[in-house]
């Protein structure tokens, strides 16, 4: 039997705002390597993806959360990816890594290659390693800062699924004709955490858009284009034929586009939802570390010291706001919307075979 995770007392919100529950980090860990233990997934498998996406929780990125845990669910179900697989490693025939998702989550399958990446690179400096035939892989910067508290600087895209996942529109375009092919770039700091640059190349992520439309919200700009091609914050836009718009115009599609190019071109399109490349460089090949270091602190108080525009209290760091929130949430609890809660309880009844004893939402 899957434990569902216990709550302390809801938290205050301001008029207006949805309603969240507060959920300790080990219990909401376990909670979701039960439901992915239960949809098939090995146990060290299942614990991965479980911390996977507390991770995320934790550090405000909730479309990459526990939310989708759902969605896993209904995944494996479906037959759309093996939950069992396990991922493996090889060499091809250049002497290359390359890891196989073998059909199965995404999640270990880049957590492998990362590793992989971070081994080769401590020995030679510098290390490419592809990943190919998996599902989703989560929040890529998690991958981006395994590599950094090695010391490392990464660069991660992802793409090759566009004949099934057409979310962004081109520049100059209506249609939806590209995934929302993720980058993450990575850079080891000081005490404060590394400098995470980690995006989608649409002006929103489809998990952004997912958790919009869960949690009943319009996005806070016009990131998507109606069927017809308007502007639009309504997350219902998108689902009923539009597209999301590529961000920074010309800039999101280029880039969107060479990660789709080289996802597919060097690894297939016989994939579950993508492949991607993963590429490292060893700070320490270049400069002491310490060195690096204090670099990186020079140039990000010089950053920091801009005066705030207006709507703005301060800067802040690509990465670092996340790595400050993780350290609170780790002390008082991940706040869980009430939306979000419901759909955790639901599933929790539904693989434990019976209804729900209380459902916040019914009458």
């Amino acid at each position: 039997m899957i434990a569902l995770p216990v709550i302390v007392p809801s938290m205050q919100t301001a008029a207006g705002e949805e309603p969240v529950h507060v959920v300790g980090v080990a219990e909401l860990t376990g909670f979701a390597a039960g439901v992915m233990a239960r949809v098939g997934c090995a146990p060290d498998i299942a614990a991965e993806i479980a911390q996977h996406l507390v991770a995320a929780d934790l550090r405000g990125v909730e479309s990459h959360g526990v939310m989708r845990l759902t969605q896993y669910a209904r995944m494996a179900d479906t037959g759309y990816l093996d939950a069992g697989a396990r991922p493996s490693a090889a060499r091809n025939a250049a002497g290359r890594l390359v890891v196989d998702g073998n059909g199965g989550f995404g999640h270990p399958a880049l957590g492998l290659g990362t590793r992989l990446a971070v081994e080769e690179c401590g020995e030679a400096g510098m290390s490419v390693v592809l990943v190919q035939n998996c599902g989703h892989t989560g929040r890529i910067g998690t991958y981006s800062e395994t590599a950094a508290a090695a010391g490392m600087f990464s660069m991660i895209c992802g793409g090759g699924m566009r004949l099934r996942w057409r979310q962004v529109a081109p520049h100059g375009g209506i249609d939806p004709k590209l995934p929302t092919n993720p980058y993450s770039f990575g850079f080891p700091a000081g005490e404060d955490g590394p400098v995470i640059a980690d995006f989608a190349t649409g002006m929103v992520s489809g998990g952004k858009v997912m958790n919009a439309r869960v949690r009943g919200m319009q996005l806070d700009g016009e990131y998507l284009l109606t069927a017809d091609g308007a502007p639009s914050a309504d997350p219902g836009a998108y689902l009923d034929g539009g597209a999301i718009r590529p961000f920074a115009g010309a800039r999101g599609y280029g880039m969107g586009l060479m990660a789709e190019i080289v996802a597919s071109a060097l690894m297939g399109t016989d994939t579950v939802e993508g492949n991607w490349l993963i590429m490292l460089v060893d700070t320490a090949c270049y400069r002491a570390p310490e060195a690096v270091v204090a670099t990186v602190a020079e140039i990000l108080d010089d950053v920091r010291s801009s005066r705030p525009a207006p709507g703005f209290d301060r800067v802040e760091i690509p990465g670092q706001r996340e790595h400050a929130l993780a350290e609170q949430r780790r002390r008082d609890g991940i706040p869980i919307p009430e939306s979000v809660w419901t759909g955790l309880v639901e599933l929790h009844a539904r693989l434990d075979g019976h209804e729900p004893r209380h459902h916040p939402q019914r009458q």
